[in-house]
């Protein structure tokens, strides 16, 4: 009798275990991937007025050289960016969506014809980054971008030179 009890008793967990296991996960992408194509298809397009039903007006974007405090600096620098590369096209790949976050890899293509942040190179790039980004009540509230700058600097014509070495006699 006690083995037909720890018998039925390890059938239970085991079922348990594995039914827990197999149950649906909620597909996120449905409600946030609507929210992150807009968004490329902000940068993509330069229409900014369409990120007021996107993103939140507290949205900050931590980036090396490309930090947005707040949804009009965040429109300043896209305005900012397409000034500088009038063509840039911006692409999405390798998405991830969880309950209220989104993480990808990105490229990204474009040419230094306009002013910007320096005198236009009219020289093309080609480059690619990671993204994370944070949501809440449906609206895009932050994102952490880290993309490959050297490459892209060096693309537009910017060298590295090394320190000089003081010499000591």
């Amino acid at each position: 009798m006690s083995r037909l009890i720890i018998n039925s008793f390890l059938f239970l967990i085991v079922t348990i275990f594995l039914t827990s296991g197999c149950q649906a996960q909620k597909d996120y992408s449905q409600e946030l991937k609507p929210l992150i194509d807009k968004y490329v298809e902000v940068w993509n397009s330069g229409n900014v007025d369409e990120l007021d039903a996107v993103m939140s007006n507290d949205f900050v974007r931590h980036a090396r050289s490309t930090s947005a405090d707040g949804l009009e600096n965040i429109k300043k620098l896209i305005t900012g960016s397409r000034t500088a590369f009038p063509d840039l096209y911006l692409v999405l790949t390798d998405e991830m969506f969880t309950e209220n976050r989104f993480a990808a890899h990105f490229s990204f293509t474009a040419t230094n014809t306009g002013p910007g942040q320096f005198p236009p190179t009219g020289k093309s790039v080609e480059a690619w980054g990671v993204v994370i980004a944070h949501f809440a009540d449906s609206k895009l509230t932050e994102e952490w971008v880290g993309y490959d700058n050297q490459s892209f600097l060096e693309q537009l014509g910017f060298t590295m030179i090394p320190p000089t070495q003081e010499t000591t006699n």
